[in-house]
């Protein structure tokens, strides 16, 4: 068929000029498949042959630019092409990067490699004639066009494209412009709030049209290990927006360490973990950019929500994770202050997939995987103030002890808002450990618990919630694969007072 195509093209036009774009996408689709090894090799035959037709036995052909090429192999066939000159839209080596200081702010003026990697992503002056063009659609757009450049900034700057730094994603900017001046347009009251609308417009755009398939696949391998790494990008991403936010002259936080990746190409069917490698992976895919010649970082936030999204599926598991985007704001504490255990034990339940079963694993393990756990559900909402639907999870602190052991609480968290609500609400976690031996014994699960509880209140565990008025108090017996949680609630006039138990804080 595609020789046909081609005959007809060169006899109507003459010799031509091929482009192909999204070349990885079969290539990542068969690696990602569900078939035997036999089927993977045919559908990668397949593939070669029609590379081979389009771009090698092709007398048509003046040349061929591929779009989109994966830099991990993910077939030993390569493309079926020959003469193939690799144009780098990622620095990699730190002889690249230190040379690296073009601009992005305006267009390149130069020729060559430089010229030609610019043209890919926009630039800053590319953003804004974007949206001064647009004014002419949207005539709203012209008295907040700096708070939308902020916006933009914000959700798909940071990347570091061939040499230039600070480019633009142009798929989601174009995207987020469009839709923007879709809903201002629809949206002619007075009273209407533009700069909601603006925030409301400024979403992922670019990771929904892709997969984080192969970063998934390395997570279901390495949990422990993935969710320490994303746990670093994450506290490095939010620490650096809040120091842009509070004080500009505020040293960055350091980085997540990769220097040259020529070494880190992974076989991404091996069971060994290589945090390089997976921060190779992550780099050639678009879901990290690199900061400095030796480290990497969350490019946006359009990004930051991806990876927020892969802590969680390291921490609680695929269908954990998946459900917990589900649930209503504020569902767990809803729940516990009612009584109830039940999300509280799938929670537990599922952190269970960072551990073996294995018997050297002790309270301490449980404990510490229980608390990323509350961590990355808190992100999603699902532990914030029912009182405060605007709170920010910013506002939610929790307090990691991890003292189990040592004769001190497990796990503390409180809350924080603006209004003070929020604040007057803690949350005090002993742990005890189920043997492996007392797994099917219901009895003991329950005892160990309330050991637990029964822990808290005899040895003032709530002496560091010296702000809150309601508290809950959680023992938890936990163990290989099995839960059981019990809970007490509290209520004081002031934080003054004797604490009082009470059957509910709703």
């Amino acid at each position: 068929m595609f020789k046909a195509l081609s005959d007809f093209v060169a006899h109507t036009y003459g010799r031509y000029i091929l482009l192909i774009d999204e070349y990885d996408i079969p290539f990542i689709t068969v690696h990602l498949a569900n078939w035997s090894k036999e089927d993977k090799q045919a559908a990668q035959g397949i593939l070669k042959l029609l590379f081979q037709t389009m771009l090698k036995d092709n007398k048509h052909l003046i040349k061929g630019l591929l779009l989109g090429v994966f830099e991990i192999p993910l077939t030993e066939m390569g493309s079926g092409a020959n003469n193939i000159k690799d144009i780098r839209m990622v620095p990699t080596e730190v002889n690249d990067i230190e040379s690296s200081i073009l601009s992005a702010d305006q267009p390149h003026t130069g020729s060559g490699i430089d010229a030609l990697t610019d043209s890919f992503w926009f630039n800053a002056k590319e953003v804004g004639l974007m949206l001064e063009n647009s004014i002419g659609w949207c005539p709203r757009i012209a008295r907040h066009k700096p708070f939308i450049m902020d916006e933009i900034r914000s959700w798909y700057n940071g990347y570091f494209i061939g040499r230039f730094r600070g480019k633009y994603n142009p798929w989601s900017v174009s995207s987020f412009i469009e839709e923007l001046c879709i809903v201002l347009n629809q949206s002619q009251s007075r009273r209407t709030n533009i700069k909601r609308i603006i925030q409301t417009a400024a979403r992922s755009y670019w990771v929904t049209t892709g997969t984080t398939g192969l970063i998934e696949a390395q997570i279901d391998r390495h949990r422990a290990q993935f969710t320490e790494l994303a746990q670093k990008l994450l506290r490095n991403y939010e620490l650096t927006k809040l120091n842009e936010d509070a004080d500009k002259t505020m040293c960055e936080p350091p980085h997540v360490p990769l220097n040259s990746t020529q070494l880190n190409l992974i076989n991404l069917d091996q069971d060994q973990f290589s945090e390089p490698g997976l921060l190779t992976l992550c780099l050639f895919a678009g879901y990290l950019t690199r900061h400095s010649s030796t480290s990497v970082c969350i490019p946006n936030h359009e990004v930051y929500q991806v990876w927020l999204k892969l802590f969680a599926r390291a921490v609680m598991g695929a269908e954990m994770a998946d459900n917990s985007t589900n649930y209503e704001r504020g569902a767990l504490l809803s729940e516990l202050w009612r009584g109830k255990t039940n999300i509280l034990g799938n929670l537990a339940i599922s952190s269970h997939g960072v551990l073996s079963n294995h018997n050297k694993f002790l309270e301490a393990d449980y404990a510490n995987h229980f608390a990323n756990t509350i961590v990355a559900v808190s992100r999603f909402g699902m532990v914030t103030h029912p009182k405060q639907p605007s709170i920010q999870l910013s506002d939610m602190v929790p307090i990691r002890e991890n003292h189990t052991g040592l004769g001190k609480c497990d796990y503390v968290m409180r809350l924080y808002s603006t209004d003070n609500v929020a604040n007057q609400f803690g949350v005090v976690v002993e742990f005890k450990l189920i043997e492996n031996h007392q797994r099917n014994n219901a009895k003991h699960h329950k005892l160990r618990a309330e050991h637990g509880l029964r822990q808290i209140a005899e040895r003032n565990y709530d002496s560091c919630l010296y702000s809150c008025l309601e508290r809950m108090d959680i023992g938890v017996a936990i163990g290989n694969n099995v839960v059981y949680a019990v809970s007490k609630l509290y209520r004081r006039e002031s934080e003054y007072m004797p604490w009082k138990e009470v059957d509910s804080l709703v």
